[in-house]
């Protein structure tokens, strides 16, 4: 594990500087301890803006020089705009900064009881382990055990794992040769158990992928904060934050921008820059009034709406980012990307920055190799049960730690990193898809730059609302996504490295899949309402279970060991979105084969401008194979009935029925999470309604679980309370 290797360097490096200042306190002798202050810092949000200083424990530990708090103003506090905004419904002046940054929105209700609340800390891979001491601090021969065992797996569990790795993937040869064989000796009806035969090979050779980034390679970064590098406060680099919106809701984007404005990080060193797309009046209007607030804070805050020339491409969100980037004289040495409605922590900076620096003649620089550190996304608005797995737990593990391993983490388009001097080498955000953040984790890697995945949450927003707006959101991603594998196929891709050539490949392919695999879900519906006429399997029934089921139970061993940091509640999810969003995403293929041309469009945040007619419309697909399934359930078991009392019957037509029907029936197993979504949105009762975009709860938890779903791109352990 290479990134281990490296992480390890630079945190024996940084725990040698620790202890080098006797008079840092205990307190500040571990990167978790850090972590803790900052979440326990309060902040007085009477007071004005103007006296917003950093002045936190964590730079006057290290050494930096911190301006003068406020008089009466309790130490370390971060003080956000006065004004009739300033305290928002629902906050007390005491609460901690990261409760009071993100305010409750005008109107929204409050969060339901229905909605996940995570606590702070916890929604991380439980390996890494939090000190236990009363002080926070931790000794070296204790952080040094700790360490090895977060980042390295030991041996036993190494061979544990990989051994089932293995071990799947001769079953799954077994299976294939098996099926191979039958089918060219065995006489059927061609043109339905060809196809199906073809397709059953393309989905099995698929789950190599998964077997081996999800489980035999993994990287999982260690914790680091910039507190602990001991930089001086002017070593610090300067830091842009770029908040892209489009007629997104003032209040939401108030928050987003208060939230970044309260990092905990050298006000004079940072920047906070809104990206107006849609040239708001009432955007504008906002941020004038947030900048007069502020008063004598050193932090910077800017809105820019670039000029748009009817007929001249655009190009979305990416164009938005580069005209910022280019034109309008910033120049922050990192660009921090967050959507609109994503709040971060005040530790974001202290956080991520540090995973930029390398060891280098005992002493650390930035690495300039290191163009990207992505963080993991989270959701307030989704309801405990995550339904259709909004949250993306299983992306934001398993997956991208697997990707990880290889330094090519892709970009998830907000709670990003880029290195300014990196991202302007290859000319900005790279054009030429909807899914631009994709495109340009490809160009980056083309030229030879690395990236970083780190399992942080550190940032939480809003998911859509309704089955439309996650079905369109979905729609775009693999849409997107398409159109790099159609235009730009990693492929040909000069500078990729094999494995990085392949996993680029493999996140287009795999949605390309969804074509044979509406057909193969079709097909135990095509056999029982056929069965007299159409012959699909060329095997024996018997011996279908003896090599299918020893390759099934070992291919969801793997999937199990893969997701032994996410709730087991998402394996569930993850089985059955690799049916229900099969429709959606052969729709994207049908689209961009086609050639239909593909828009950008603003995902909806607010579920009550969805029609119920617009949702329903991407659940046709399911009550057509509810309808038809039913069918051929009722086919089937009348055949079983009278195969069953036929003196001749044959216990192996029978078992083939029985197949098949298990096979529908597990089908619409996966098909019901939209339907009964889209049900439960119909219900008023406050246990579905959804959470308002805030920052935290008067318990200080986090009230937001983080991601889970799809396998590949489109796009751990919780210790959940409600």
């Amino acid at each position: 594990m290479v990134c281990a290797s490296r992480g390890s360097q630079l945190l024996h490096f940084v725990n040698e500087r620790r202890g080098s200042n006797s008079g840092i306190s205990s307190s500040s002798s571990s990167s978790s301890s850090s972590s803790r202050r900052l979440d326990t810092r309060t902040a007085a949000l009477s007071t004005p803006i103007s006296k917003m200083h950093t002045s936190s424990s964590s730079f006057r530990s290290s050494g930096m020089r911190a301006d003068p708090p406020a008089a009466g103003a309790p130490a370390g506090a971060i003080f956000p705009p006065a004004g009739s905004n300033a305290v928002p419904a629902g906050y007390s002046v005491a609460e901690p900064i990261a409760s009071s940054v993100a305010t409750k929105a005008a109107g929204m209700p409050p969060r339901p009881a229905g909605a996940m609340i995570v606590e702070m800390g916890s929604m991380e891979d439980h390996h890494h382990s939090e000190t236990s001491s009363a002080t926070g601090s931790i000794s070296q021969p204790d952080l040094d055990v700790n360490f090895n065992a977060a980042i390295y797996s030991t041996l036993k569990q190494k061979i544990h794992d990989r051994s089932f790795v293995v071990a799947a993937q001769l079953a799954q040869l077994c299976y294939l040769t098996w099926r191979w064989y039958y089918f060219l000796i065995t006489p059927s009806t061609l043109y339905v158990s060809l196809p199906f035969i073809i397709a059953e090979t393309m989905i099995v050779l698929g789950g190599s992928f998964i077997t081996y980034f999800l489980v035999w390679n993994q990287c999982k970064r260690p914790k680091l904060r910039l507190v602990d590098l001991k930089l001086e406060r002017r070593e610090l680099p300067t830091v842009d934050v770029m908040i892209p919106c489009y007629n997104e809701p003032v209040e939401i984007v108030r928050q987003t921008t208060l939230a970044a404005l309260a990092m905990d990080y050298p006000k004079e060193k940072l920047a906070v820059i809104v990206c107006d797309d849609g040239n708001s009046s009432a955007m504008r209007a906002l941020i004038a009034q947030l900048r007069a607030d502020m008063g004598g804070s050193k932090a910077t805050l800017r809105y820019i709406a670039r000029k748009k020339i009817p007929g001249v491409p655009h190009h979305a969100k990416a164009g938005n980012i580069n005209n910022a980037l280019m034109n309008e004289g910033t120049s922050g040495d990192f660009i921090v990307i967050f959507d609109c409605d994503m709040i971060c922590r005040p530790e974001y900076l202290q956080c991520v920055l540090p995973h930029f620096y390398k060891l280098e003649a005992d002493a650390l620089v930035v690495d300039e190799r290191i163009a990207m550190v992505q963080t993991p996304q989270a959701f307030v608005n989704v309801p405990e049960d995550d339904p259709l797995g909004q949250q993306y737990r299983y992306f934001y593990g398993p997956v991208l730690h697997g990707w990880d391993a290889v330094d090519s983490t892709p970009c998830c388009g907000t709670n990003v990193t880029f290195s300014r001097k990196a991202l302007l080498s290859v000319g900005g955000f790279t054009y030429g898809s909807i899914t631009e953040d994709f495109l340009t984790s490809m160009t980056l890697h083309s030229h030879g730059f690395k990236t970083k995945y780190i399992h942080e949450y550190l940032a939480k927003g809003l998911s859509p609302e309704s089955v439309h707006d996650f079905m369109k959101q979905r729609f775009r991603w693999a849409a997107g996504g398409l159109e790099i594998f159609v235009r730009n196929n990693a492929l040909f891709k000069r500078g990729l490295s094999p494995t990085q050539k392949f996993l680029y490949f493999w996140a287009g392919f795999n949605t390309c899949l969804s074509i044979p695999m509406v057909y193969l879900i079709y097909c135990p519906i095509i056999y029982l309402l056929g069965q007299s006429r159409v012959q699909i399997a060329t095997f024996d029934t018997i011996e279908y279970f003896v090599f299918f089921l020893p390759y099934m139970f070992l291919q969801l061993c793997c999937m199990r060991i893969s997701y032994r940091d996410v709730p087991s509640i998402y394996l569930r999810r993850s089985l059955q979105e690799s049916v229900f969003m099969l429709f959606c995403y052969a729709r994207a293929v049908i689209t961009v084969v086609v050639g239909f041309k593909l828009g950008f469009k603003v995902t909806s945040k607010d579920a009550e401008a969805s029609e119920f007619r617009k949702s329903f419309n991407w659940c046709i697909p399911y009550v057509i194979y509810y309808f038809l399934g039913s069918m051929s359930l009722g086919f089937g078991v009348l055949n079983m009935y009278r195969a069953f009392q036929a003196p001749d019957h044959s216990p192996k037509s029978m078992a083939a029925v029985a197949v098949s029907l298990f096979w529908i029936v597990f089908i619409m197993w996966q098909m019901w999470p939209p339907i009964g979504y889209l049900l439960r949105c119909l219900d008023p009762s406050p246990q579905v309604e959804k959470a308002s975009p805030t920052l935290g709860s008067s318990s200080g938890a986090f009230s937001t679980p983080a991601p889970a779903g799809a396998v590949g791109v489109l796009p751990a352990a919780a210790h959940v309370s409600v």
